[in-house]
């Protein structure tokens, strides 16, 4: 339900796949304006790293940055900062503050995979939950690995209702 969630700017992970092989990226980040920013409350992004994903969620009033991974590396946290300093040059004076001087967490206690391949489905899940407007209690989700198949075949019947034949 819309009223359910908070309002958030969305960035593609293509974002800085097409950006790294130089190819007309701007398209991903043209709907982050002054005017967009100031209607929103999160920043949404999903990145992809040596095949691993993660999800940095941008908190624009409280000027920080939360990462969610599935499989804790300070190797994903280092790209995350990456990310964000490419999307500060590439979005220069949208943001109210320097995005780059936000602190960036590791969000704590929140379910992690016991394997090396559902890391994608995990930051979908990550995503549904970070953008609610009710804070999530993550201990009551520790179980999440062993419904991964039930959440794939939900996004998959999801994406079914939503693709035009």
């Amino acid at each position: 339900m819309p009223k359910e969630f908070q309002k958030y700017l969305y960035i593609s992970p293509l974002y800085r796949l097409y950006k790294g092989y130089k190819h007309d990226y701007q398209m991903f980040i043209q709907h982050i304006t002054p005017d967009s920013v100031r209607e929103s409350k999160l920043i949404v992004q999903p990145i992809c790293f040596q095949s691993h994903w993660v999800l940095i969620v941008g908190k624009l009033k409280e000027k920080v940055w939360k990462l969610y991974d599935s499989l804790p590396n300070p190797e994903h946290k280092a790209i995350c900062t990456e990310v964000i300093k490419q999307i500060h040059e590439d979005k220069a004076g949208v943001f109210p503050s320097d995005i780059t001087t936000w602190k960036l967490q590791t969000v704590r206690g929140i379910p992690t995979q016991s394997n090396e391949y559902d890391c994608g489905i995990f930051v979908c899940k990550y995503m549904e939950r970070a953008i609610l407007k009710k804070k999530t209690d993550w201990a009551s989700l520790k179980e999440w690995q062993k419904y991964m198949p039930k959440f794939r075949a939900e996004l998959g019947y999801a994406l079914c209702l939503t693709t035009k034949m």
